[in-house]
């Protein structure tokens, strides 16, 4: 485990020492957790840190795996001031975060991100994003909350105020050795976790994009980022989509073809990065088994969702 690049000024990428336009606390910090089995950072990734950037954030990179890092991902780095980490792949991201933590790169910071790269995005500025939700001035919020299982906060993309990090709930969550548990056990006792921590700390699951007090989901939960793929990112509120929604699609969502619909043409994001990302044999966990009725599911929701979407956004357009 090693610090590849140190940047001798501990700011942003702009250098500011606040952030009056967004709302974000002088020297607040990103841990992003990337896994690089080849040493590599994809271009889709290096755009959506620069993104987080934009939002004035220090930023620390953790690499997880065990090829060198190669020379233009380093390149990258050096040059938008990014502190990197490389570590052995154990733990997920909350293994990558919790090592981070170990290292102390958050311990004054007024606001920590803990985001990974699980998605392709952003479609739009994410500055925007969390200046028009006013994301800064919550305790804890995420890009989205869900009823799935228990009620949580998806945890690639969670920030979270230094007093909300002290609690006694939280800290309790980041202590844990993610390195020894498996897959079920890290969203167990980490995504779900600490969302439950929150709630005991008292603190509030707010989110840009929340099910938590929809009618539907308390009778049939499921994973937004799958059923609501389509409305959730056309809206720009989660200009996102998840990876492993297009590259395993375990559902069989049948409307996932028209993925390129939810991406604007005025956006900086190239869609040619994710046809490229297609023809890569990435190293990822097998997708969870799922049933013929899971499958039914979360077809009927999406194609709905889409078609509401389009409905809606029609009539908006010719008011």
């Amino acid at each position: 485990m090693q610090h590849l690049l140190n940047p001798s000024d501990p700011v942003s990428k702009n250098g500011s020492c606040g952030f009056s336009d967004t709302g974000l606390p002088a020297g607040s910090v990103c841990l992003f957790a990337a896994f690089a089995p080849d040493g590599i950072l994809p271009i889709f990734t290096r755009f959506y840190l620069k993104n987080i950037l934009d939002c004035g954030f220090i930023l620390h990179l953790v690499l997880s795996g065990e090829t060198p890092i190669d020379k233009e991902t380093i390149v990258f780095c050096k040059k938008n001031n990014i502190h990197v980490w490389q570590r052995p792949n154990g733990g997920m991201d909350f293994g990558a975060w919790r090592f981070l933590f170990q290292k102390n790169v958050a311990d004054q910071a007024p606001y920590v991100l803990l985001a990974n790269d699980s998605v392709f995005g952003p479609f739009r500025p994410l500055a925007d994003v969390v200046k028009q939700a006013h994301a800064y001035t919550l305790p804890a919020w995420g890009l989205v909350a869900s009823r799935l299982i228990t009620p949580h906060l998806q945890s690639w993309f969670v920030g979270l105020s230094r007093h909300t990090l002290q609690a006694a709930p939280v800290q309790r969550v980041f202590s844990l050795p993610f390195e020894q548990m498996s897959r079920n056990e890290i969203i167990w006792h980490g995504e779900l976790g600490l969302s439950v921590a929150l709630q005991e700390a008292g603190v509030p699951l707010q989110a840009a994009w929340s099910d938590l007090q929809s009618p539907l989901a308390r009778f049939l939960p499921t994973n937004p980022m799958h059923t609501h793929w389509y409305s959730v990112a056309a809206s720009g509120q989660v200009p996102f989509i998840k990876r492993e929604l297009l590259r395993n699609n375990s559902f069989a969502i049948s409307n996932l073809h028209r993925w390129p619909e939810v991406i604007p043409p005025t956006s900086n994001f190239d869609h040619q990065w994710i046809m490229d990302s297609f023809c890569k044999n990435e190293s990822r966990s097998a997708p969870a088994a799922t049933t013929a009725k899971g499958r039914a599911l979360y077809n009927v929701i999406s194609t709905a969702d889409s078609l509401r979407w389009k409905i809606g956004h029609l009539k908006r357009s010719t008011r």
